[in-house]
């Protein structure tokens, strides 16, 4: 379709076969370059226009659409429109910003629609580099912002090197599934440098990092605090990973499927132990002398309990968790849970319960196996195991409290010095 000076590519999802998709798209169609010409938006640029169509309340077939300007990577319409649309969780995105975030818009849209693209060397060279430096960033650093690990980077690396074969190629060689590689990666970029404020004034520089408040998520909650009692602090270790993990409303993928697996290998290990514990206190209730021992045995019936409840909990969450492997999934779950009431402080509890309840466990039949050799205990036993038992509770006690050592903050640089201003 063709106006004044300017080449006009159409797209659309709609059915044009329908006499009636057909006339209400071209009518669409028309009104809006009529628009756009008067308004001086097709003048010197190559522009392409995607329109679909979908139906009202009232039953009536209604257009929506999209300009886009490929030179500039952009999108625009003739009419006003929401820009915070395209922000999802991002708060506080400034005029300059926005770009970015139009920038990961056109590459979705070319990821629809591949053809029509030419792939130029300075493209290739810009995606080659924006992967060479995530992949170098995810080797060396921790809290690296890519959105891919090194494995996945290696291989987008060989994907690009394949590429470089079709950079300059004529357009009838280039195939749709070229263009579409390149506009999936080109996107994935662009939308985490527009979540990590690349380019602004306090952009992101770690996944842990917060670019809206200073965020001291080693400040305990008092939810935290209460249940650090009866869960042996497992929730505070918890909370510290969660929240290196979802910061700013926002999941960094790599990030993500770490935390989600130490989580599967941590509550793997935990069946492991409950399992055992089940089978010790169920041998120990087989003792003769256990059931001279009622107090004994209570433990032993509760110690059994603690044990079975974490050993559930453990397949229940490994079970769920499954489902948080897409990023997409991720993000809805977590938004769904921190705005819950103690939303973040109630996800590290449940996380903590396998162990807590396990750790119960063996507390229990500790005082099982205690009651059973010193009730009814002569001098000679208490002499022998009396001082055995309390060198257990020195060696038990001793990492616990090495443990509980002083809280280190985020690191900063040894090269910043503070000074007034003006002096």
């Amino acid at each position: 379709m063709e106006t004044t000076m300017v080449q006009i590519t159409v797209f659309t999802d709609a059915d044009v076969r329908k006499q009636s998709n057909s006339d209400a798209i071209a009518s669409c169609v028309r009104t809006l370059l009529d628009q756009a010409q008067i308004a001086g938006h097709l003048e010197d640029t190559l522009t392409e226009l995607t329109v679909d169509l979908c139906t009202n309340t009232r039953g009536e077939l209604e257009c929506m659409y999209y300009f886009v300007a490929p030179d500039r990577r952009a999108l625009f319409w003739e009419n006003d429109f929401e820009a915070t649309n395209l922000f999802g969780e991002v708060k506080g995105v400034t005029n300059g910003h926005i770009k970015y975030a139009m920038e990961a818009e056109y590459w979705m849209h070319r990821e629809l629609y591949p053809n029509d693209c030419k792939i130029t060397p300075e493209l290739h060279r810009e995606l080659q580099a924006m992967i060479l430096h995530a992949y170098t960033d995810t080797i060396f650093s921790e809290a690296s912002l890519a959105p891919f690990d090194t494995d996945e980077l290696q291989r987008a690396l060989n994907i690009v090197d394949y590429l470089n074969g079709i950079v300059n190629k004529p357009d009838s060689i280039i195939n749709d599934q070229y263009i579409w590689a390149y506009a999936r990666l080109m996107r994935m970029f662009t939308r985490a440098r527009f979540s990590n404020f690349y380019g602004e004034i306090g952009a992101r520089l770690g996944t842990d990092h917060t670019v809206y408040a200073e965020d001291n998520y080693l400040d305990r909650r008092p939810i935290v605090k209460l249940f650090n009692l009866v869960l042996f602090g497992s929730p505070s270790s918890h909370v510290r990973k969660i929240d290196s993990v979802w910061v700013d409303q926002s999941v960094n993928r790599p990030r993500w499927k770490m935390f989600m697996n130490g989580l599967r290998n941590e509550w793997s290990g935990l069946a492991i132990y409950s399992t055992v514990m089940l089978a010790v206190d169920i041998s120990f209730l087989a003792v003769p002398a256990i059931g001279q021992r009622p107090s004994a045995q209570i433990a032993l019936y509760i110690s059994s309990l603690w044990s079975v409840a974490s050993l559930v909990v453990s397949a229940l969450l490994a079970q769920s968790s499954g489902h948080q492997d897409s990023i997409d999934r991720a993000t809805a779950f977590m938004t769904r849970m921190t705005r819950s009431l103690h939303g973040k402080e109630n996800l590290a509890i449940i996380f903590s319960l396998p162990y807590a309840l396990v750790i119960w466990g063996m507390v229990f039949f500790f005082l099982a196996l205690s009651l059973v050799i010193f009730l009814s205990a002569n001098v000679t036993t208490w002499c022998t195991a009396g001082p055995a038992w309390l060198l257990v509770i020195g060696f038990i006690g001793w990492p616990v409290w090495a443990a509980r050592g002083p809280q280190i903050g985020r690191p900063t640089s040894s090269l910043w010095i503070r000074r007034k201003l003006g002096t």
